[in-house]
Formats: structure tokens, C-alpha cells, sequence
């Protein structure tokens, strides 16, 4: 399996520091609301897309849940609104490499601001202009800790004094061999006919049929139609359009198409009770772990619901093979050591169940 062992978080959003480590295939977060849970999954969405300038914009609008995010919405990626201080992600990769990233607030100038003609980087100062114009993405990928400060790139966007976006760099010589798939809470759909046009391009449309029938027998048929994903279901002759279904379905099948796509290495999955009738909880997490192995992905996971752990453990507790696979982690913000976060393996995991033990919060 491909993906990450460890991650490094300091000072994004509101975690100061915080370092996770022995993630597995799938990996669930728990924590009380504004632990952290949805910063781990950005941090971890940054990590895969170091080479995007536009990904931290692409995060503020699922965050803010709009279309249109400011540079002053992205300092809000910045521990205490400081954006003196870069936030640094970390991560060490199951293949043994490793890949760091800062993300920086910083002044380009330009000729013009509304063309984006680049002449020169500058730091802001009283000889040039006083205002921050752009977010930067410094970043490295190599073997060893040391090699990091030596190959490194380097990614930008510039706003205009009216906050959209004018100007942009990639780095071309760099080539990301990860990609992350991230399904938020508001259970948006708009990106599943591109992924379900994949699996159709593929010849695995089956492989979607077969696990939406374990969510409900009687649907026969999935198929892209223009922007549109539709449902065929037993005795109905007429595809009906997805966005007209249920949160329960939409939400399960947003996981089973992102999960299934071959073009996915890693999964995010923030909120995942959200939309979804408890009952569906065991099925849903037997969709994720069977279709991680089968398309061998890594998943990250985040929840508060007491119910999707007593189903999460009623479904491992029947598929044996599955629990090695396994890693819960319990995000606190501590009062003397900031914050943490507390791994539990499949049989600490059981005892906590069985003993009725709170997971989802570690008082010190």
C-alpha cells in the first residue's frame, strides 16, 4: 500500500504542533467538535498537493463551503492568524521517502496587478508596496531529512486588490505520484459523474452496482449523463438524477465512487455520519475497508458518532483479516501539552467497546 506512516503538523489553523504516526490502510480520527479532525484531513490534502498553488484556495472553499475565497480568508490557514509564521506539514511515506511543505503569505510585484506580469520577487517594504499579494507554497520531497532544504520547489498564486486571482506558477519540473480525493460534510455531488466517467472508461461500473446493492438491493443501474449521475432501481423505468435522492444514498455513493476510482491513492473522509441513517453505519464501513483492499488505498477518517464506532466495531469484529488494518486515533487539545493525539489498535479499540469506555475524548 501506498500513502503516508506519519505526519508533522505546526502551526495550521489551530493546531500549534501535533505529530501522528503508524497510520495503516484506514485511519479513523476522533475528538470533540473543533479538535482539529478537519485540519489533520487538510494538512493531509496539502501534503498530496504540494504542487498545486491553487489547492489551499480549493480547501478555504470547502472549509467556508463558498466559491470564492480572499488572501485574507487564506491567513486563516495561519496558527493565530499570524502569517509571520509559515505553517509546516511533514509527512514520512511508506516507500520510505519523505515530503515537507510551508505555506507562506507573501508581497510579488508586478507591473500590473490585473495582468499578472511577473518581473521580480520582493519583500515587502516601505521602497515597494506595504500589502501581501500572494500565497506561496514552498516544498520538498527526497530520502533523508537533510536532502529537504536541498530539493525543493517552489508554487505561488497572486491576487488582485479585489482578491481574485491573477497570476499563478507551477512547478513543471515536478511530477505528484499521489492523489487525494476529499468528500466533505455538506454532501456535495458535484464532482462524482467525472470520477464515476473514470470507473465507466475503466470497465468497473460493476464494481459501483455491486456496492450500492449491499447499501440497497434494489438498485440495478449507476450511469453519467452530462454533469449528472443517475440511479436505476428495480421496477422504476426511468434513471432517476442522484441530487434528487436521499443524503444517505448521495453521501454513501460519494464515498463508493471516490474509493473505487483507480486514479485515487488516498481517500479523506471528513464527517463521515453526516447525511447517513445510523442503520447504513455497518455497511458503510464494510464498503470503505472492503474497497480500500481491493483498490489498495489508504482512507482517513473522521467521525464523532458513538454509533458508527459500535457498528465500526461490529463489522471488524466479523471480518477478521481486517483488523490489522486498523488505526484509531482520539485528537485532543490538552491543557499542558497542546495538542495529541491517542492511537488505539484493534484490541485496545474491542476492550473500550466492551467496557463501554469514552473514545471520542481524553480529559487531562
Amino acid at each position: 500500500m501506498e500513502g503516508f506512516k506519519e505526519i508533522e503538523i505546526k502551526r495550521y489553523r489551530g493546531i500549534e504542533s501535533l505529530e501522528i504516526n503508524d497510520f495503516s490502510r484506514v485511519n479513523i480520527f476522533l475528538g470533540q467538535n473543533n479538535s482539529g479532525k478537519s485540519s489533520i484531513l487538510e494538512a493531509i490534502m496539502l501534503l498530496t498537493g504540494m504542487s498545486n498553488p491553487n489547492l489551499p484556495q480549493r480547501i478555504n472553499n470547502i472549509r467556508s463551503r463558498s466559491f470564492f475565497s480572499t488572501l485574507k480568508d487564506l491567513s486563516y490557514m495561519f496558527y493565530n492568524l499570524d502569517i509571520n509564521k509559515a505553517p509546516y506539514l511533514y509527512a514520512y511515506q511508506s516507500d520510505g521517502l519523505q515530503r515537507a511543505l510551508n505555506l507562506k503569505i507573501s508581497y510579488k510585484y508586478t507591473d500590473n496587478n490585473d495582468n499578472g506580469e511577473i518581473e521580480e520577487m520582493q519583500v515587502a517594504s516601505s521602497e515597494s508596496k506595504s500589502f501581501f499579494n500572494a500565497i506561496e507554497m514552498d516544498f520538498a520531497i527526497s530520502k533523508t531529512i537533510s536532502d529537504l532544504d536541498v530539493y525543493h520547489y517552489n508554487n505561488f498564486i497572486v491576487f488582485n486588490s479585489s482578491g481574485a486571482i491573477v497570476n499563478s506558477k507551477y512547478s513543471n519540473d515536478y511530477i505528484e505520484k499521489y492523489r487525494a480525493s476529499y468528500i466533505s460534510p455538506d454532501l456535495s455531488v458535484s464532482y462524482l459523474s467525472e470520477d464515476l466517467s473514470v470507473l465507466i472508461r475503466k470497465k468497473q461500473k460493476d464494481l459501483i452496482i455491486d456496492r450500492m446493492q449491499v447499501f440497497d438491493h434494489r438498485i440495478n443501474a449507476v450511469e453519467s449523463i452530462g454533469n449528472e449521475v443517475y440511479i436505476g432501481f428495480e421496477g422504476v423505468n426511468e434513471l432517476l438524477p442522484l441530487s434528487m435522492s436521499g443524503d444517505g444514498l448521495r453521501r454513501y455513493l460519494s464515498v463508493v465512487i471516490s474509493s473505487a476510482n483507480p486514479e485515487n491513492n488516498i481517500i479523506l473522509i471528513d464527517e463521515i455520519d453526516n447525511g447517513i441513517h445510523y442503520s447504513a453505519y455497518g455497511k458503510l464501513w464494510q464498503s470503505i475497508f472492503d474497497l480500500a483492499h481491493k483498490t489498495d488505498k489508504q482512507v482517513f477518517v473522521t467521525t464523532h458518532s458513538k454509533e458508527t464506532l459500535v457498528q465500526l466495531y461490529k463489522m471488524l469484529r466479523n471480518n477478521i483479516s481486517y483488523q490489522k488494518d486498523f488505526r484509531l486515533y482520539t485528537v485532543e487539545k490538552t491543557a499542558n501539552k497542546g495538542h495529541k493525539a491517542y492511537k488505539y489498535l484493534f484490541e485496545e479499540f474491542e476492550d473500550a467497546c466492551m467496557n463501554n469506555v469514552e473514545l471520542r475524548s481524553v480529559v487531562l
